[in-house]
Protein backbone atom coordinates (compact mmCIF):
# COMPACT_ATOMS: atom_id res chain seq x y z
CA UNK A 1 0.00 0.00 0.00
CA UNK A 2 2.81 2.69 0.96
CA UNK A 3 4.26 1.48 -2.19
CA UNK A 4 1.99 2.28 -4.30
CA UNK A 5 1.22 5.66 -2.80
CA UNK A 6 4.32 6.34 -3.17
CA UNK A 7 4.61 5.54 -6.54
CA UNK A 8 1.48 7.51 -7.37
CA UNK A 9 3.43 10.89 -5.70
CA UNK A 10 6.51 10.73 -7.38
CA UNK A 11 4.26 9.82 -10.53
CA UNK A 12 1.92 13.13 -9.88
CA UNK A 13 5.68 15.23 -9.17
CA UNK A 14 7.17 14.61 -12.50
CA UNK A 15 3.79 14.89 -14.14
CA UNK A 16 1.93 17.90 -12.78
CA UNK A 17 4.59 20.31 -13.81
CA UNK A 18 4.55 19.31 -17.14
CA UNK A 19 0.73 19.83 -17.40
CA UNK A 20 1.56 23.53 -15.54
CA UNK A 21 4.54 24.46 -17.74
CA UNK A 22 4.36 27.65 -19.46
CA UNK A 23 4.59 26.98 -23.57
CA UNK A 24 5.88 28.53 -26.10
CA UNK A 25 4.53 30.89 -28.20
CA UNK A 26 5.28 28.20 -31.16
CA UNK A 27 4.08 25.16 -28.93
CA UNK A 28 0.31 27.28 -28.77
CA UNK A 29 0.83 27.73 -32.13
CA UNK A 30 0.99 24.31 -33.11
CA UNK A 31 -2.15 22.83 -31.08
CA UNK A 32 -4.75 24.82 -31.54
CA UNK A 33 -6.66 23.09 -28.48
CA UNK A 34 -4.09 23.71 -26.46
CA UNK A 35 -3.83 27.74 -27.48
CA UNK A 36 -8.17 27.68 -26.81
CA UNK A 37 -7.82 25.79 -23.44
CA UNK A 38 -5.08 28.59 -22.07
CA UNK A 39 -7.23 31.41 -23.69
CA UNK A 40 -10.04 30.00 -21.44
CA UNK A 41 -7.94 29.55 -18.18
CA UNK A 42 -6.80 33.50 -18.78
CA UNK A 43 -11.09 34.48 -18.61
CA UNK A 44 -11.71 32.32 -16.04
CA UNK A 45 -9.09 34.23 -14.19
CA UNK A 46 -10.14 37.76 -14.86
CA UNK A 47 -7.85 40.47 -14.36
CA UNK A 48 -5.20 38.20 -12.47
CA UNK A 49 -4.52 37.03 -16.17
CA UNK A 50 -2.38 40.32 -16.74
CA UNK A 51 -0.02 39.29 -14.65
CA UNK A 52 0.33 35.88 -15.70
CA UNK A 53 3.22 34.86 -17.22
CA UNK A 54 1.05 32.04 -19.36
CA UNK A 55 -1.58 34.08 -19.99
CA UNK A 56 1.16 36.82 -21.34
CA UNK A 57 2.49 34.24 -24.02
CA UNK A 58 -1.34 32.92 -24.63
CA UNK A 59 -2.44 36.35 -25.70
CA UNK A 60 1.33 36.83 -28.07
CA UNK A 61 0.40 33.49 -29.68
CA UNK A 62 -3.55 34.40 -30.00
CA UNK A 63 -2.14 37.39 -31.96
CA UNK A 64 0.26 36.03 -33.80
CA UNK A 65 -2.32 33.63 -35.30
CA UNK A 66 -4.26 36.50 -35.94
CA UNK A 67 -1.91 38.78 -37.36
CA UNK A 68 0.57 36.25 -39.21
CA UNK A 69 4.17 37.42 -39.87
CA UNK A 70 2.68 40.50 -40.87
CA UNK A 71 2.95 42.40 -44.54
CA UNK A 72 5.87 44.28 -45.21
CA UNK A 73 4.54 48.00 -46.74
CA UNK A 74 5.68 48.94 -50.04
CA UNK A 75 5.25 52.18 -51.52
CA UNK A 76 5.17 50.89 -54.85
CA UNK A 77 1.10 51.57 -56.31
CA UNK A 78 -1.35 49.02 -56.53
CA UNK A 79 -1.63 48.27 -60.53
CA UNK A 80 -5.25 48.13 -61.04
CA UNK A 81 -5.69 48.11 -64.83
CA UNK A 82 -2.88 46.72 -66.45
CA UNK A 83 -2.83 48.90 -69.60
CA UNK A 84 -2.93 52.41 -67.33
CA UNK A 85 -0.16 54.08 -66.91
CA UNK A 86 1.86 54.04 -63.51
CA UNK A 87 1.27 57.57 -61.52
CA UNK A 88 4.30 59.28 -60.69
CA UNK A 89 4.49 59.68 -56.78
CA UNK A 90 6.74 61.79 -56.60
CA UNK A 91 6.66 65.28 -55.36
CA UNK A 92 6.96 68.00 -57.81
CA UNK A 93 9.93 70.10 -57.76
CA UNK A 94 8.89 74.03 -55.97
CA UNK A 95 8.38 76.49 -59.32
CA UNK A 96 11.49 78.66 -59.24
CA UNK A 97 9.21 81.00 -60.56
CA UNK A 98 6.18 81.56 -60.36
CA UNK A 99 3.71 84.36 -62.28
CA UNK A 100 2.20 86.73 -60.70
CA UNK A 101 -1.29 86.87 -60.54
Amino acid sequence: MKSRTLALAIAAAVLIPRFASAQSVDQLLADHALLNSEIERCKELGLASVDDARCKTARQAENKRFFGSGTIYTDKPVQVYPGAPVPDLKPNPPDKKRPNG
